[in-house]
């Protein structure tokens, strides 16, 4: 009964989907532009990729919490999370592991930590102007790692316009959530600040039923965030500028490792910040270029009541800095072709002290690339390529290893109607290991990976449509055993095959957007799927204005996972309910509502983790006009 009705809710998402084809209808909306897919600006109907843009005004719709819950549903898009929003959270692209996507902000690459994981996914929305999502290799275009694909955010932008913003949320949970900032401009000088913080007193991160050792005392969520971005224009052909972040959270969290003590309060402090100089002007008027000079730091510091976790094999304290260096530059060689190039390098140094397992460690990377996009008629044309060098160095000569890898891209597009256009694209890509992989296994060599994706879109105004076919190859797949010596290997062979099914449309006065996802992530070496993905994933997102009032719904549904590959350990089938609504009290204030999980409804992201129940939150938003 649970499969049919599993296949029965996707069996709707499909139906609801395909219904939208007679109802495509031609809009006054002006195209949507994305940088992502090629490096260059591209109108988002034209791109060979598969491509997601979220704009500021979908983040506001929608009142997400985290960047995952923001994303949840998008095609091509899993993650895991040991409990609520703020907890460690893996994102899964295109079946990829998490250690196989990049995240960049304002261009820039963001760095991971000494294991290959992300740390720039707890940027507060409230910093976002939009975000595209790529989808598929693309290593190609952004060097070692870019395999699932890519995840670029583009922080709140300096447009000229002065004024005050921010929020106040109260809601479920003892939620309470405080944003303010301002815009502005002085003569040839851009501006803007903004700063915030949140609590929430949450819940249970784990299952005490799945693993009696936890703590099953609600595990909270604190977190202080503040960002600014200034830029100077010194000529028409030259501006100047600089972004910074500082985000800081605490995090309770339940150990399930070892038994439980009620009084025991186990927490985890990071703190990112982030400072990117820029230079961007025209050397010609076919040549525009652009230099950024990033630094980053990240420190993560375990606490059990109130004091240091260190253990034989944990300090409770882990550092990160990065400095990255980019010079990137688009070349428009006549109406229908245009060239981009240029390098970029990354200096990365980790420490993580322990009694025995500790480890300092450094990686640098450096690649040139160049690109080319070219129209000759009805077909279109992308063209990428890559050369990057990775070294990874231990301390006190542990060991030292270079990595020297060509990627590249090739796709191609044809044009069948002024609406419809076929497209079809192959790439390779690698991944290097860690640092922390590497102290625990000097062997190990490099992923390669191979992909290639054929479909079919639509796009006229704000309608869209589109379905890509996938197929994605892994050589020497690092993995961890799961048994004794639970140390990093290359496993062999790992895939994932599938179709991605996503549009958008207007159907009697509401938005529709639409994704549905059929998949098979498999590990050939062992013959099991791969953890956390699922076979079939989508989402159904559906909204109306009734005057200065929007109300909508969002439907995500998910079938069965193996959290590790491991019998007893699978994750069930769920589906989820989201209701929001807004109604603009007048020219600069907003009042909003939303309901997270509205049919109470358990679920599991991760095995033994618990999510969040139903809840409810209100926000008063402010944006001066």
């Amino acid at each position: 009964m649970k499969t049919r009705s599993k296949q029965t809710r996707l069996a709707v998402l499909s139906c609801l989907a395909v219904l939208q084809l007679p109802a495509l209808a031609q809009s006054n909306q002006l195209p949507e532009t994305v940088v992502t897919a090629s490096r260059v600006e591209q109108p988002l109907a034209d791109v060979l990729p598969s491509v997601t843009l979220i704009t500021r005004a979908d983040i506001e719709r929608s009142q997400a919490t985290s960047l995952a819950d923001l994303l949840q549903g998008e095609a091509g898009f899993e993650f895991g999370r040991n409990g609520g929003p703020g907890t460690v959270t893996s994102f899964f692209l295109r079946g990829a592991a998490s250690t196989n996507m990049v995240v960049m902000i304002d261009g820039v690459r963001t760095m991971v930590d000494g294991w290959g994981s992300l740390t720039a996914i707890d940027l507060p929305l409230q910093q976002i102007e939009r975000i595209e999502l790529l989808r598929g290799n693309a290593s190609g275009l952004y060097g070692e790692a870019a395999v699932g694909g890519v995840l670029q955010i583009f922080t709140r932008q300096l447009d000229g316009k002065s004024g005050a913003y921010g929020s106040a949320t109260v809601g479920s949970r003892n939620t309470q959530a405080v944003t303010a900032g301002y815009a502005g401009q002085q003569d040839d000088v851009s501006y803007r600040f903004d700063l915030g913080g949140d609590h929430t007193d949450g819940f249970s991160a784990m299952n005490p039923v799945q693993n009696a050792r936890v703590n099953p005392d609600n595990d909270g969520v604190d977190r202080a965030h503040f960002s600014g971005k200034v830029a100077k224009r010194i000529s028409k052909k030259l501006t100047l500028g600089a972004y910074a972040s500082l985000i800081r959270s605490d995090v309770a969290y339940d150990n399930g490792s070892s038994p439980a003590v009620a009084s025991d309060r186990q927490l985890l402090r990071r703190e990112n910040s982030t400072l990117n100089l820029f230079a961007q002007g025209q050397l010609s008027a076919d040549w525009n270029s652009r230099v950024d000079l990033n630094r980053t730091n990240f420190e993560m510091r375990d606490f059990k009541n109130d004091l240091p976790n260190r253990t034989a094999y944990d300090s409770g304290l882990s550092t990160g800095q990065q400095t990255a260096v980019r010079w990137f530059n688009t070349y428009t060689a006549g109406r229908d072709r245009v060239f981009n190039f240029g390098f970029e390098s990354g200096d990365e140094f980790y420490t993580a002290d322990a009694t025995s397992s500790g480890y300092r460690a450094s990686r640098q990377m450096g690649g040139y690339f160049a690109g080319l996009n070219q129209s000759f008629g009805a077909l279109s044309l992308q063209a990428n390529l890559r050369q990057d060098s990775v070294r990874v160095n231990k301390a006190a000569t542990t060991y030292d290893k270079t990595w020297d890898n060509t990627s590249g891209l090739l796709g191609l597009g044809y044009r069948l109607t002024e609406a419809w256009r076929l497209t079809g694209s192959v790439s390779t890509g690698f991944r290097a290991p860690s640092a922390g992989e590497l102290s625990n296994n000097i062997d190990l060599k490099p992923e390669t990976h191979m992909s290639q994706e054929a479909g079919i879109a639509y796009a006229r105004g704000a309608d869209t449509f589109r379905v890509v076919a996938f197929d994605t190859r892994t050589t020497d797949a690092i993995y961890w055993q799961s048994v004794s010596p639970y140390t990093p290997i290359n496993i062999g062979k790992v895939r994932n095959q599938g179709v991605e099914f996503s549009g958008s449309t207007q159907l009697l006065d509401n938005h529709v957007r639409y994704s549905l996802v059929a998949q098979d992530p498999w590990n050939e070496s062992d013959g099991t799927r791969l953890a956390r993905r699922a076979r079939q994933y989508g989402s159904l997102d559906v909204w109306r204005n009734f005057g200065l009032t929007t109300t909508g719904l969002k439907l995500n549904v998910s079938d069965d996972r193996y959290d590790t590959g491991a019998p007893g350990k699978t994750l069930p089938g769920y589906s989820t309910l989201a209701l929001y609504a807004s109604r603009a009290l007048d020219k600069d204030w907003t009042l909003r509502f939303k309901v997270e999980n509205a049919l109470d409804r358990p679920y599991q992201l991760a095995y033994g983790y618990n999510t969040p129940p139903f809840g409810m939150w209100v926000t008063l938003a402010y944006q001066q006009h």
